[in-house]
């Protein structure tokens, strides 16, 4: 399988500046999300860390086949090795926010996709998302870290009343805010013609999930699908910084297949 990949972040309509960063790198196959939060521009420092540091480590341990520190035996050496990258992120982001004042109780939401061997290793804390697009149908992969959607698994409100909560920005989890993160780690197999979404509240918040189907539905581009939920989030209102990554699988043509055979034969 190849893969194309394509992202956008946007201020949106609201807020002055931009708190949210974004990765996409196609040689790794690592795709994130992280929407910061924090006094004065404590945010955006903390989503930057966040990737930053995921980037590096999880580069030094592909070139060094490193062992995590800690392993878990259901997921591949490489999910693990994202995880432990997610881990060292979060130290990062802890130590900035005790080195300032400004910085202190800075943290992030951090959404994580690594794409290797036909399944998406994913790592996750906070309520930005992912979701897979498949055969017609948005499937959440991600679970929200946040008061109103504990409230709504325990049935204590319904769906419908946790999405006009006031309380939507109470996270019950989020990177960098403890010395330890407690992160979420899962691995799904992907099909040809999966589309991968990663994407900060700004736009699940302004966006339903029917809207999202629609424009997926309706655009095959994926620069021209990026395009389309910001400005329809903008359209709904903006209220918060707005990004997206999208990742499409594809199967490899014969051109490609042949390219890999005779790069294998060299090797041999």
């Amino acid at each position: 399988m190849i893969l194309t990949a394509a992202g956008k972040s946007d201020t949106g309509r609201v807020r002055s500046n931009n708190e949210d960063s974004i990765l996409i790198n196609e040689e790794l196959r690592l795709f994130a999300v992280a929407d910061g939060m924090g006094g004065h521009n404590s945010g955006e420092v903390a989503s930057r860390i966040a990737i930053r540091v995921l980037q590096e480590a999880l580069q030094q341990m592909f070139s060094s086949r490193s062992m995590p520190e800690e392993v878990n035996t259901n997921f591949s050496l490489q999910t693990n090795q994202l995880a432990w990258a997610v881990r060292l992120a979060n130290q990062a982001v802890f130590e900035a926010s005790r080195d300032k004042p400004q910085n202190q109780g800075m943290g992030t939401t951090l959404s994580v996709a690594l794409v290797q061997n036909n399944k998406a290793g994913v790592v996750h804390i906070g309520d930005s998302r992912i979701y897979m697009f498949r055969e017609g149908n948005l499937i959440q992969l991600t679970r929200d870290h946040s008061l109103v959607m504990e409230q709504v698994r325990q049935g204590l409100i319904t769906q419908e009343e946790a999405e006009s909560s006031r309380l939507q920005n109470i996270l019950t989890r989020a990177l960098g805010t403890q010395p330890k993160a407690q992160i979420d780690v899962e691995e799904h197999p992907l099909m040809e013609g999966d589309i991968l979404l990663l994407c900060s509240d700004g736009l699940t918040r302004m966006l339903k999930e029917s809207a999202l189907v629609k424009i997926f539905r309706e655009k095959e581009e994926l620069s021209a699908i990026c395009n389309t939920l910001i400005e329809s989030a903008n359209q709904a209102g903006g209220m918060d910084n707005i990004s997206v990554i999208v990742i499409q699988i594809k199967p490899l043509g014969p051109s490609r297949l042949l390219k890999r055979f005779f790069t294998y034969l060299r090797k041999e």
